[in-house]
Formats: C-alpha cells, structure tokens, sequence
C-alpha cells in the first residue's frame, strides 16, 4: 500500500493534462510593436531619396537648381571708349563698344554730342547698334565739328548710361 500512496502522491503534484509535445522548431519571437510601420517609413524614405537623386540628373532641373542657389548677375549694358576720341581735320572720332549682359535689348541708339566750352552743342548724331549677348560691339562715331570743341558726351537714350570725355585745357577748334 506504500506504492500506491506514492503513485497517489504523485498524480496530485502533477496537472491533470498532459503538456503538449514541444515541436522541434524555433518558439516564434514577437516583433516589438510598430516594427512594420518603421519598416515602411524606412522604405518610404529610401524611395524618396531614389527619386529626388533621379530628379536632380535631369539637365533643366539642375538649371533651376543651380539658379536658385547662385546669385545670379543683374541685366546690364556696358558702355565705353575703346580708346579717346580723337581729331582727324575738324572730325571728332569717337570709339565706343557696347556690350549687353542679358538685357534681352534688340538694339540701342547711341546719341553721341560735341559740346563747346560754354556746353552748348555744337554737334549731335544717332547711330544703331546690334548687341551680341555677352560679346563686346564695337563703333566709331564721326561727327563734323562746326565750331569749338571742348566735351564729348555720350549716351544711350531711355538706360541710364552716360559717357563724358573732355579734351583737356586746349580746346581744339573744328571748322566755324
């Protein structure tokens, strides 16, 4: 009767189910809550990226780009002597280039005066001139002097450019 107080005994220490076979795979392991969320940020991300470094290979977008991020130079036009203005005989020769940087001008009119000493014109002429985006223009100007010629002034009507060159101490005298 020993024994089956022992069997007794044990029955009661043990459950009254049996436990499960334990398979011989892996337990499975819980993922820590929002993994996949992260996962499809991460990816979300990565997709972005790939597109924007696709984006940014294409020639017009790296131009706006480069132009947003650079300080871009204002339109102007360059105006000046290429040497002093001379006499030949009572003609005044006048050298003078323009040069265009992006003002999209089709043409200008250069207005060139001689003045007396008292600033009073003593001769005025106009001429057309072509820019080349960038590239210099050159002309020569030549206006008859008829009279004293001390100033040669300069400009490019509607722009605010202007030149002045005055022929020192000695005012030359053209034809009267």
């Amino acid at each position: 009767m020993i024994e089956s107080a022992r069997t007794v005994e044990r029955s009661a220490d043990r459950p009254s189910d049996p436990p499960a076979p334990r398979s011989e795979a892996r337990p499975r392991r819980r993922r820590p809550a929002g993994h996949g969320k992260r996962l499809r940020t991460a990816a979300a991300a990565l997709a972005a990226a790939v597109a924007v470094v696709g984006v940014c290979s294409l020639e017009p977008v790296r131009t706006v780009l480069e132009q947003s991020f650079t300080k871009q130079q204002t339109p102007f036009a360059e105006l000046y002597f290429t040497a002093s203005p001379t006499f030949e005989g009572a003609t005044v020769v006048v050298p003078l280039a323009l040069n265009d940087h992006g003002t999209g001008a089709k043409s200008y009119e250069v207005k060139v005066t001689l003045e007396s000493a008292d600033g009073k014109a003593v001769a005025t002429t106009t001429a057309p001139l072509v820019p080349h985006e960038g590239a210099p223009v050159p002309i020569v100007v030549r206006l008859e002097a008829k009279g004293e010629v001390s100033t040669v002034r300069v400009s490019l009507p509607g722009h605010p450019q202007k030149l002045h060159f005055r022929f020192g101490s000695a005012q030359i005298k053209g034809n009267p």
